[in-house]
C-alpha cells in the first residue's frame, strides 16, 4: 500500500482564496514607526499588510504578494492597502500633524500611466494632502518598462507624493534605477543595517550607502535598528530616520496611537 499522501501546505493560497480576501477586506495593515534619529521623534510609519486566513491561518506577505503579482489582483490589493493606510494616518496626524505613510507599491504597477490619478482620487477622498504620502518601490524584480516606470514616478512627484526606493542594496539594477527615477528617499535594507556594529565592512558600506543617498539629494533611513548601539552609529554618519524593533514592532493602528501620543 502506498504511503498516504502528505496533507497541502495551508500556507499556500491559491487565487481565488486571495480574490476573496481582498474582495471581503480581509486584508489588514499593520503600521512601524519610523524615528528622527537626531531627536527620537515620530515622523511617519509603514505600511505592512498582514492576512490571517479562517482556512489558512496566518499567510506571510511573500507569500500572497507575489501571487498577487502574478494573478492580476496587485491593483485591487493595493487600493485596499492605500485605503486603509489613508484613513489611518489621518488618525496619527492629529496627535503628530507632520507624519507621513509609506505604502509599497509594486514595480508591476508602474506600468500603468494611470496609477497616479488613482492614488490621487484615494487622497481626495480621505481629504489628505499628498504630502502624507511616500509611495515605497522595492526592486523584488525588474520594471518591464523602464521609461514607463520613470514617467509613472516622476508624475507622482510633480504631485507632492515622496518616493522612496525599498531595501537598497538587494534589488534589481540598483544603482541605474537611482540615477533615471526621481525617488525622495533611499531606504537601507536591514541585511546590512543590523551587522554595522560587528562587521566593519557592513559599516563602511551603510556609510558608504549614506553618503551616496545624500550626494544624490535624498533623505536616508535604516531599516532594522534593533539596539542603542546601531542607532548611535547611523546618526553619527548622518543617517536621518529610522525602522525597527528599536522603535516598535508592526502593530495595529490603535496600539501606535497608544504607543506614541503626542507630545505636550
Amino acid at each position: 500500500m502506498a504511503p498516504p499522501a502528505p496533507p497541502p501546505d495551508r500556507a499556500h493560497p491559491t487565487a481565488a482564496q486571495l480574490a476573496g480576501a481582498i474582495a471581503r477586506g480581509a486584508i489588514r495593515m499593520e503600521y512601524q514607526p519610523k524615528v528622527a534619529l537626531a531627536t527620537g521623534a515620530l515622523i511617519g510609519m509603514e505600511a505592512l499588510a498582514r492576512w490571517t486566513d479562517e482556512e489558512l491561518g496566518p499567510v506571510p506577505p511573500d507569500r500572497f504578494i507575489p501571487l498577487a503579482e502574478a494573478e492580476g489582483l496587485i491593483a485591487p490589493l493595493t487600493m485596499l492597502v492605500l485605503r486603509q493606510s489613508l484613513d489611518a494616518i489621518a488618525c496619527l496626524r492629529r496627535l503628530h500633524p507632520d507624519a507621513t505613510v509609506a505604502v509599497n507599491i509594486s514595480p508591476v504597477l508602474l506600468d500603468d500611466p494611470a496609477l497616479p490619478e488613482t492614488i490621487v482620487a484615494a487622497l481626495e477622498a480621505a481629504a489628505l494632502p499628498p504630502q502624507v504620502l511616500i509611495a515605497e518601490i522595492t526592486e523584488g524584480h525588474p520594471f518591464a518598462q523602464p521609461d514607463r516606470a520613470a514617467e509613472v514616478l516622476t508624475a507622482l512627484r510633480k504631485l507632492g507624493i515622496g518616493c522612496a526606493m525599498d531595501d537598497f542594496g538587494t534589488g534589481y539594477a540598483t544603482l541605474p534605477a537611482l540615477l533615471r527615477m526621481p525617488f525622495t528617499e533611499l531606504k537601507i535594507d536591514r541585511s546590512f543595517v543590523a551587522r554595522i556594529a560587528e562587521l566593519p565592512e557592513a559599516a563602511k558600506l551603510v556609510r558608504a550607502t549614506i553618503r551616496l543617498g545624500h550626494a544624490l539629494g535624498l533623505s536616508v533611513v535604516a531599516e532594522g535598528i534593533e539596539t542603542e548601539e546601531v542607532e548611535n552609529l547611523l546618526r553619527e554618519a548622518g543617517c536621518e530616520a529610522g525602522q525597527g524593533y528599536r522603535y516598535g514592532r508592526p502593530m495595529p493602528m490603535k496600539a501606535l496611537l497608544e504607543t506614541w501620543p503626542a507630545k505636550a
